[in-house]
């Protein structure tokens, strides 16, 4: 008697899933092609599709365009958390305490790589009409709907660029600004090192300018002119910070008296949902050039991750020129599938649900840094996803350093150190764990 669908598909992620775990397959590896795989079970190549996208959905492995699946995983389930003993993330001397800090955050960040509900994948991907579209058939109205819904922004479908990630969007602006001989970039530090490194590997002049309570400090910008800002005014990553109105008005005027092109990374603003948050600089009068880049990671989850580029009309030519020659007639399966899920009644239950869920858990975070910790300054929005906050590092369970909190380097005095807390990326289970091992004497 034959074996269901089901069964056999349960036979085929638990083979996979068994490789992975005992070290037969380790990340990195590049799994055997659906075709291959269809004809060693002697199934469809659709079941070994879907038994991917399961594998995917669970967090152990993840598609490439051209490449194929991957092994994101090794042994430790996607959604496995326990606090390590005090001097877990001191035992490989030869990592630098700040590489540490952004391995274990990216470990974190990486659990959870899609957040769309199961039911959807699973439907969209029997659908086989998905896989063979070309880039002429994709239909930006429902992410000009989402832009509107989400930032109130109202954008022509000819300035919009999809990306399958952050940094293929930022290497296209910097191929621009090397054409245009434009190689000075300032950027907000602290930020994320990949931002950094990226414009390192093109070879721009960067220039540093730091961030407090209000946000980019605009006294500390440059005397320079034809020079590239990119900056996170709504929402600061990891401080936390949104620019107060002053400064954006003397942000503005300074670029605008300087022939600075901006690029504001709007990318953790999705997290509130239009909630409270101010209005994007690309809204602003046409007196500086602004680029508007933002990502749906927040809300799609990793695997499915788009980035996304709004151009003033003055661009839109060149980028799209230049991004011909650099991108495939056949564009990534994701962006296919967020624009499906974008259109489907799946969106606003879905959006209400997960912002019920960062509220839930942000209040939480909120009572452990003023309750449980001895935090000296807080940054915290509880439509944010994270918070930052200043605290004296003697005083910081060290259990808690780089599983939960992590270090942000920052120039700080004596003992301080500023910590993000990306509450966003636990469970509310996981934050309960942590408020109540914080409750326990000693």
């Amino acid at each position: 008697m034959s074996k269901t669908k089901g069964l056999v598909k349960e036979e085929i992620i638990n083979d996979i899933v068994s490789m992975i775990i005992n070290g037969t397959l380790n990340k990195g590896d590049l799994l055997p092609s659906i075709r291959c795989m269809s004809n060693q079970y002697k199934v469809s190549r659709g079941t070994i599709l879907v038994v991917y996208k399961q594998l995917e959905l669970m967090g152990y492995i993840q598609g490439f365009e051209r490449s194929g699946y991957i092994v994101i995983k090794n042994s430790i389930p996607p959604q496995s958390f326990t606090l390590p003993q005090a001097d877990s993330h001191l035992k490989e001397l030869s990592v630098s305490p700040e590489e540490e800090t952004e391995r274990q955050l990216q470990r974190l960040e990486q659990r959870r790589t899609c957040k769309l509900p199961p039911h959807f994948i699973k439907r969209w991907a029997n659908d086989y009409d998905n896989f063979s579209r070309s880039i002429s058939s994709f239909d930006a109205s429902h992410l000009q709907r989402f832009l509107k819904l989400s930032r109130g922004m109202t954008v022509e479908s000819d300035s919009l660029l999809l990306f399958s990630g952050f940094q293929e969007a930022l290497t296209l602006i910097a191929l621009y600004l090397q054409q245009r001989k434009q190689t000075i970039v300032i950027i907000e530090e602290p930020c994320q090192p990949h931002i950094r490194t990226l414009f390192k590997q093109f070879n721009f002049d960067i220039i540093l300018v730091p961030v407090d309570q209000e946000g980019i400090c605009v006294t500390h910008l440059p005397l320079v002119t034809d020079a590239t800002l990119l900056c996170m005014p709504t929402l600061q990553y990891p401080m936390a910070t949104r620019l107060s109105a002053e400064r954006k008005a003397q942000l503005y005027q300074w670029a605008a008296d300087n022939r600075i092109m901006i690029i504001e990374d709007d990318s953790y603003a999705m997290l509130g949902f239009g909630h409270s948050l101010s209005p994007p600089l690309f809204l602003q009068p046409n007196n500086v050039t602004i680029i508007y880049l933002t990502q749906l990671i927040e809300i799609v989850g990793s695997s499915y991750n788009v980035a996304l580029l709004v151009l003033p009309p003055s661009l839109i030519a060149d980028f799209n020129e230049l991004n011909i020659v650099l991108s495939s007639t056949y564009p990534p399966v994701n962006f296919y599938l967020v624009e499906t899920f974008l259109a489907s009644s799946y969106l606003m239950k879905y959006l209400t649900a997960l912002l019920e869920e960062r509220h839930i858990k942000s209040r939480l975070a909120r009572e452990i840094c003023l309750n449980q910790l001895s935090t000296l300054e807080l940054n915290h929005d509880d439509e944010y996803g994270f918070s930052c906050f200043l605290a004296r590092v003697s005083e910081i369970p060290i259990q808690l350093i780089n599983t939960v909190l992590f270090p942000i380097t920052t120039q700080t005095q004596d003992d301080h150190q500023y910590f993000l807390f990306p509450h966003g990326l636990l469970t509310q289970s996981e934050l309960e764990r942590v408020n109540a091992s914080l409750l326990q004497p000693g």
